[in-house]
């Protein structure tokens, strides 16, 4: 099996909802080599425009959601984690659990800590909702999908590259 390297982004309603050290600990568990990590909150954040820059390969040209999901990133806090070792990026995506959360299966992250859809973040979820998307949704956790999209991604967090 292949080392790789892949990035993790604990999402603003995993600090909200006091999971972050939850997610965290199921992340370390995998073995993996924390390559570095870094909190990004108020200043230290990217800003609105870099996260639409950042989402805009999955997302696309949709204006309301990657509006709502630039918003929402930049509110922070987030905390950005690089990982190195044999089949990372598989590994961490098994742990993460589908994107949609009520899809994703009991025993992974998403899966584990979804509440439901009314329920979840209901006292942000006007803040960062965009009008024309009736999909916004939070999720907890990012996770690169490939080698080329951690290389791609991995950019945006100069405190990343510092250590590599």
């Amino acid at each position: 099996m292949p080392e790789e390297q892949t990035l993790v982004i604990i999402k603003p309603d995993a600090f909200w909802r006091g999971l972050d050290t939850q997610i965290e600990t199921r992340l370390r568990a995998l073995g993996l080599k924390v390559v570095a990590e870094s909190t990004l909150a108020g200043g230290d954040n990217l800003p609105e425009e870099k996260w639409r820059e950042f989402y805009f390969p999955s997302i696309g040209d949709r204006p309301p959601c990657i509006a709502g999901t630039s918003k929402y990133m930049a509110h922070g806090p987030v905390k950005a984690i690089r990982l190195h070792g044999v089949d990372a990026i598989q590994k961490v995506r098994t742990a993460v659990g589908k994107t949609r959360p009520w899809q994703a299966e009991a025993g992974t992250i998403r899966g584990d800590f979804w509440p439901g859809a009314t329920e979840a973040n209901a006292a942000y979820r006007l803040k960062f909702q965009q009008p024309g998307d009736d999909q916004f949704l939070f999720n907890l956790i990012h996770a690169s999908d490939s080698e080329k999209s951690f290389a791609r991604e991995v950019q945006f967090f100069t405190r990343l590259n510092l250590t590599a």
